[in-house]
């Protein structure tokens, strides 16, 4: 066998593959007496047909079976002569076995990782933001979990006012004509909660039950659908029910409907809430970090991505903003528009996330970071809590596939320690931004 490697780039080899007469001839053997074994002819037992009967009746199929272990077999010798790892199945091309089976040539083109080199990481200067919160934050929050506890009355006295929620029928036209994406039935929305293009929503109030309106409303400038952006368009709007928001008072018997008895005062309930903000806080903090430690990173290292780890990431990243968005109750043609329109970002934040991989993947072999059993075990209960399934139906949704469930978690383990153990070796300074949130939170 001969091979040949061209690099069509520093990701994307080129196998160029020729076997033998000889070893295409013992090949098309062993299936020529497989096929003989196998074979019911009329006349003769089992594996007594003469070879040239055989050869006359089963060429073909022998041939084509013949091929593909040649070439599955060709290709994996070429990968270990080489010492290729291929992130993905080969492209296999410019196939050429003739009828007299003289030869058997063929094109292999695969994606291996990149090589690159990252010297240092300790010069890395991270920003030191504040983790200290404002007393009005938590208040906020207070105010969001009161909110929550809201009841709706059922409206029809009077006409709609901010802060109801309609339920309406909209049919949206551009130049008299319904455009994707304009209409719906039964639509929730809560006046001036600004679901709805500015200009439209502020005439949602005023509106009574029952009745049907038309309604000009002008698009914004930066909207992003290009063709009704800044255009004066028409909706259609009946409304079908107006509901009015009662809120709760913020006191002792909200805090203790709230924790189901659990807690009995309000002072109790903002102690809570306050290590919650904290909480989310450092959280905020740790994430501003990575996103800025990653960045620093790229910026060290400049290597072609696999094509195929880029698609994979892009459509993951698709698949999982298609779910949220349809999750939201929005028009699937609306979505496929969303997604249309969001294709550059999401391409960059897809590079993004291939290189933060592949980045970190290469430091942490260099540090020699791998995961323990206890560490795997915990991941698999984090897991398991995330996936909102009882332990039973994962172990029967990864049956056959337990090493692919413990590659992906241990992958997961070692990306979050190998973060960890950055984030502790680079530096840090002081956000002139972050001092005065420092004060404010201070002075009050």
């Amino acid at each position: 066998m001969n091979v040949t490697v061209n690099d069509i780039s520093t990701v994307r080899k080129q196998l160029l593959v020729d076997l033998e007469a000889g070893q295409i001839a013992e090949k098309l053997n062993k299936f020529y007496e497989k096929a003989r074994k196998s074979a019911k002819l009329k006349g003769f037992r089992p594996g007594k047909a003469p070879l040239n009967v055989i050869k006359r009746l089963y060429k073909d199929q022998v041939r084509m079976e013949a091929m593909e272990e040649l070439v599955q077999d060709a290709y994996s010798s070429a990968l270990d002569q080489f010492k290729l790892a291929p992130l993905a199945a080969p492209e296999i091309a410019d196939l050429d076995f003739p009828e007299d089976n003289s030869k058997l040539s063929f094109a292999a083109t695969l994606e291996v990782l990149p090589e690159f080199a990252i010297e240092t990481y300790a010069d890395i200067e991270l920003k030191k933001h504040s983790s200290a919160i404002a007393p009005a934050e938590v208040d906020a929050e207070m105010e969001k979990l009161r909110q929550s506890m809201a009841q709706f009355k059922t409206i029809d006295e009077r006409p709609s006012q901010t802060g109801d929620t309609l339920v309406i029928d909209f049919t949206g036209r551009l130049d008299g004509i319904e455009f994707p994406g304009g209409s719906a039935e039964d639509f929730t929305i809560e006046v001036g909660s600004g679901r709805f293009i500015a200009d439209l929503e502020r005439q949602l109030v005023g509106l009574e039950l029952g009745q049907s309106y038309e309604l000009e409303a002008v698009f914004p400038e930066d909207y992003n659908k290009a063709e009704l952006a800044g255009k004066k368009t028409v909706f259609t709007v009946k409304v079908k029910s107006i509901r009015e928001k009662e809120v709760p008072e913020l006191d002792d018997e909200l805090a203790i409907q709230l924790s189901g008895g659990e807690m009995e005062t309000l002072a109790e309930l903002r102690e809570k809430m306050t290590e919650y903000v904290t909480s989310a806080r450092l959280s905020e903090v740790k994430n501003k970090n990575v996103e800025e430690l990653l960045a620093g990173l790229r910026s060290k290292v400049d290597f072609e991505l696999p094509e195929c780890l880029l698609n994979e990431e892009k459509e993951r990243a698709v698949s999982s903003a298609r779910s949220r968005f349809l999750a939201q109750g929005l028009n699937p043609e609306l979505v496929e528009q969303l997604l249309t329109a969001n294709s550059e970002k999401v391409a960059e934040e897809a590079a993004n996330t291939v290189k933060n991989t592949l980045i970190l993947e290469h430091l942490a072999a260099a540090e020699k970071i791998e995961s323990t059993p206890e560490e795997l075990n915990a991941r698999f209960q984090r897991f398991i809590q995330g996936s909102g399934e009882n332990p039973q139906a994962v172990f029967e949704r990864f049956r056959g596939r337990e090493a692919e469930l413990s590659g992906m978690l241990s992958r997961e383990v070692v990306m979050e320690k190998t973060i960890e153990h950055l984030l502790s070796k680079v530096s840090y300074k002081e956000s002139e931004n972050d001092d005065a949130v420092k004060e404010e939170s201070a002075a009050e």
